[in-house]
């Protein structure tokens, strides 16, 4: 958050039939802004007048607005500050996944309120004793029919110069607060962080992966990250695709690690977004080695792997007691040849539980080498496709047969490969499924979509 300039302010009235009381509310909010010196300030309504809550709040961001302080001007601080209105602030502000909010304390309490609601008091009341004659150096003074419900004596009493100071001090204070906040949670100048966006599901994106991505200049983004997870970021931000796909057209890894540190040493905020997780087979090693060499300061931020929360969608637990207490993680592709993921393979069959990751081009060769290895030909296997999306495919099988049984499914990258007994409790803990279908293992491939 680097200036001002994308503080928004919404100052929120009740709302009434009688006109001149939406105007008082629109004059304050302008007044607010003059004196207070925000250039992005919209008045709104809960009720009866237009702009709404939710009109006026995207009429800021339009403008710019990247946060939000909301205002509540002469609300009941029970029913609308407390209620009513964080509800619709909250409804409006999720289709906004790039914007913060906060909303004031009520003005109601604020010492310069209850000052000026004094001052506003003794004038009306010198002013209706004098009107009816009555005698004001008794020191007694009667009001009939006015209290705090009075129309002109709530529109005297917001047109105060105290009120309007009031409500600046409000909104300068919550917008202290957030900003500080936001400077502990958001992206710094001249940093590259290297964020895991998880396994697939925006969901499943960490909070500060959504923070770095609301505040940072300018993002690098992969293939397998979900496009849903790119609306966390400020539409003022730069996106730079630089996705490997297979064998096919791709953004080499030096021109990536050129990128960032290009970017970086422009004073530039700079988010290297990656699938799953930056160190686990995503090359954030290597980027991490550039930027140290070349003395860029970066933060690693973690990310849900996929293959932890993949098999867990289909659900397979990689370790269960009984059944499985050893896991390994491998990559079924190589930057050499074939003969490495055959050694890997030799090294780690004995683990109870085999995760491949990038495997599927590589199935046959994996499930024979497994075999070769000493692993029973009936041992388990499953194949998840786009995990933890809504079209998740999964095809259980045997090492044995399972090189056919995906062929026969059609299973393409981006794949998931699970081996082992763990791969049985499928049956019974499949949590994420939307139609009952048995996945008892077997020759015969079971398709299941979720």
């Amino acid at each position: 958050m680097r200036d001002d300039a994308i503080l928004g302010v919404l100052v929120i009235g009740h709302g009434s039939r009688r006109p001149e009381a939406n105007d008082d509310v629109r004059n304050a909010a302008q007044i607010i802004g003059e004196r207070g010196g925000f250039p992005l300030v919209e008045a709104g309504f809960l009720e009866i007048e237009q702009p709404d809550v939710a009109e006026s709040f995207k009429r800021l961001v339009k403008r710019g607005a990247r946060r939000i302080t909301v205002h509540p001007y002469f609300l009941s601080p029970g029913r609308h500050t407390r209620g009513d209105l964080p509800l619709r602030v909250s409804d409006v502000a999720r289709r906004f996944p790039g914007v913060s909010y906060q909303i004031t304390e009520p003005l109601s309490a604020h010492p310069l309120v209850i000052e000026a609601s004094i001052a506003r008091i003794r004038e009306t009341a010198k002013t209706t004793c004098e009107d009816a004659g009555v005698n004001t150096r008794s020191g007694k003074v009667y009001l009939i029919g006015a209290g705090p419900g009075d129309p002109q004596l709530l529109t005297l009493l917001s047109a105060h110069p105290l009120v309007i100071e009031a409500s600046i001090a409000r909104i300068r204070e919550t917008a202290k607060t957030t900003f500080e906040h936001a400077n502990v949670n958001s992206a710094q100048s001249g940093v590259v962080y290297l964020v895991g966006a998880g396994p697939g599901d925006p969901q499943l994106l960490t909070l500060r992966g959504r923070d770095l991505l609301a505040s940072c200049d300018v993002v690098l983004y992969d293939y397998l990250v979900d496009p849903d997870v790119l609306n966390f970021v400020s539409s003022h931000a730069e996106r730079i695709y630089v996705g490997k796909v297979g064998r096919g057209r791709h953004t080499s890894q030096t021109e990536i690690n050129q990128l960032l540190i290009e970017h970086a040493r422009a004073g530039e905020r700079v988010v290297r977004l990656k699938g799953g997780d930056p160190f686990l087979f995503g090359r954030g090693g290597e980027e991490a080695l550039a930027l140290s060499e070349a003395g860029i300061p970066f933060e690693v931020v973690p990310g849900v792997s996929s293959a932890l929360a993949v098999p867990a969608y289909a659900g397979i637990p990689l370790t269960h007691r009984g059944t499985s207490s050893s896991v390994a993680i491998i990559s079924g592709a190589s930057a050499g040849d074939l003969d490495d993921v055959s050694a890997t393979l030799a090294d780690l069959s004995r683990a109870e539980t085999i995760v491949v990751l990038m495997g599927i081009s590589n199935l046959r060769l994996i499930a024979d080498d497994l075999i070769a290895c000493g692993r029973e030909p009936e041992t388990p296997v499953a194949i998840i496709r786009w995990g933890t999306y809504e079209t998740q495919q999964t095809v259980t099988g045997t090492l044995a047969s399972i090189a056919d049984d995906a062929e026969k499914a059609n299973m393409r990258a981006p794949a998931v490969i699970v081996v082992g007994e763990v791969v049985r409790l499928r049956e019974h803990l499949n949590w994420s499924k939307q139609e009952l279908v048995p996945s008892i293992v077997q020759s015969e491939p079971v398709l299941t979509r979720i």
